[in-house]
C-alpha cells in the first residue's frame, strides 16, 4: 500500500477533500485503464487509412452488385465488402473521436484482404470449387484484397507505434 492518505493529490487537483471512495485506494487498485490518456489521438491521425479501407469494401460490394458473378464469388464479395466497410468505418469513427484505431480490427482487415486475394485462386476455375465468371470481378478482388491487406498491416503497425509512444499519465477514474 502506498503512503497516500487521500488528503492532497497533485495529479487530481479537482478533488478537494479526499472523501471520494476511490481517493484512498492507493496503488494496488491502479489498472491499465487508469493510465490511459484522454483522447490520445487528438490530431485524428490515421483517418485516411480507415476511410480507404471502407472505400475498398464499398468497391468490392459494388462490383458484386454490378457485375455478373458466380454465386460463390457474389456471396464472398458481399460478405467481404460489408466486413471491410464496417471495419473501416469503425476505426474511422474511433480515430475522429480522438482515440487510436483498434489493433484487432486492423489485423482483421489484413486477414480479410489476404482472403480476398486468395479466394479467386482457391475457388476459381479449375479448382473444383466455385468458378469466377467475370474477369473484371477477378481483378477487382485481387487489387482490393492487396490494398486492404496492405492498409490493414500498415494501420496495425502505426497503431502499435502510436500506443507505445503516447505520454502515459494517471487519469481520473
Amino acid at each position: 500500500m502506498s503512503e497516500y492518505d487521500g488528503t492532497e493529490n497533485p495529479d487530481t487537483p479537482w478533488r478537494e477533500d479526499g472523501t471520494d471512495e476511490h481517493d484512498n485506494r492507493g496503488d494496488e487498485g491502479v489498472t491499465g485503464g487508469d493510465k490511459t490518456p484522454f483522447e490520445p489521438n487528438r490530431a485524428e491521425r490515421g483517418t485516411w487509412l480507415s476511410a480507404a479501407i471502407a472505400l475498398a469494401g464499398i468497391a468490392v460490394l459494388g462490383q458484386a452488385l454490378l457485375l455478373e458473378l458466380a454465386a460463390g464469388q457474389f456471396w464472398n464479395d458481399v460478405f467481404i465488402g460489408v466486413t471491410l466497410s464496417i471495419a473501416g468505418a469503425y476505426n474511422y469513427v474511433r480515430r475522429t473521436n480522438g482515440a487510436f484505431g483498434s489493433m484487432g480490427v486492423a489485423v482483421l482487415v489484413a486477414l480479410v484482404g489476404l482472403w480476398l486475394v486468395a479466394a479467386p485462386f482457391l475457388l476459381g476455375a479449375g479448382s473444383g470449387g466455385v468458378e469466377t465468371t467475370s474477369e473484371p470481378g477477378f481483378w477487382i478482388d485481387v487489387v482490393a484484397g492487396l490494398l486492404a491487406a496492405g492498409l490493414g498491416i500498415y494501420s496495425a503497425i502505426r497503431i502499435r507505434r502510436r500506443r507505445r509512444a503516447v505520454d502515459v499519465r494517471p487519469t481520473a477514474t
